[in-house]
């Protein structure tokens, strides 16, 4: 019964997100979220006692695109070169557009929700402070120039990767990994190259497109 419940709240976040992703927030609603996840809006009530509580199980639920797939690099196996080889190359693929619209959403409007905007500022904290980590990994193996701020470049580098795949979305011509090789290459004693080996770039469905059933991009 437990797995069931689980199973059955899973299904309704996951509809509320495609709901997000086809008519945004104004066509956001318990009777449609319950029509896509196949169950009546009554269960929806069940598992979530109001709008609110839905979208900040999105957001959750939106981990699995971006947060958890950046933590993967930071806390996995590789050289802290290798790593950031892996966030340029896999920060570089498209965003779908299904992610792209939710996390627009969330964002604009977290301006309006007191709750979405606490939560969308704790997820944002969380995905700078992967950067940082990966920086300071960079900093214990004196790869960075000497004088970086790890914090502030970890946190810079960050807004710039997630501000590239936005204007990514606008123009799909605009080359984005280039943009992010030139803008770490001062703070760098060895420039970010492709590897071969190491390693290894992760699967465009743990952020660019919806997650199978994984873990966190945007």
């Amino acid at each position: 019964m437990e797995t069931r419940g689980t199973d059955t709240r899973q299904r309704i976040i996951e509809a509320a997100w495609e709901v997000l992703a086809e008519n945004g927030f104004p066509g956001l609603t318990v009777r449609l979220v319950g029509q896509k996840a196949g169950i009546s809006h009554a269960m929806v009530h069940y598992y979530f006692s109001s709008k609110n509580e839905l979208v900040l199980a999105v957001v959750e639920h939106a981990r699995g695109y971006w947060i958890h797939p950046m933590e993967d690099i930071a806390l996995g196996p590789g050289s802290p070169l290798e790593k950031l080889e892996t966030v340029v190359t896999w920060m570089a693929e498209p965003a779908t557009r299904d992610v792209m619209r939710v996390h627009g959403q969330l964002l604009s409007q977290s301006e309006w929700n007191e709750d979405l905007r606490t939560a969308m500022a704790a997820e944002y904290g969380r995905w700078r402070a992967a950067f940082v980590e990966l920086l300071r990994q960079l900093e214990e193996a004196e790869t960075l120039t000497e004088g970086t701020d790890v914090k502030l470049l970890g946190a810079a580098f960050a807004s710039l990767s997630d501000h590239l795949v936005d204007e990514q979305a606008l123009d799909a011509g605009l080359d984005t990994e280039a943009i992010m090789r030139e803008a770490l290459r001062p703070f760098l004693r060895v420039p970010v190259k492709p590897t071969i080996g190491g390693a290894k770039r992760l699967p465009a469905a743990t952020r660019r497109t919806r997650p199978r059933r994984a873990r966190r991009g945007r």
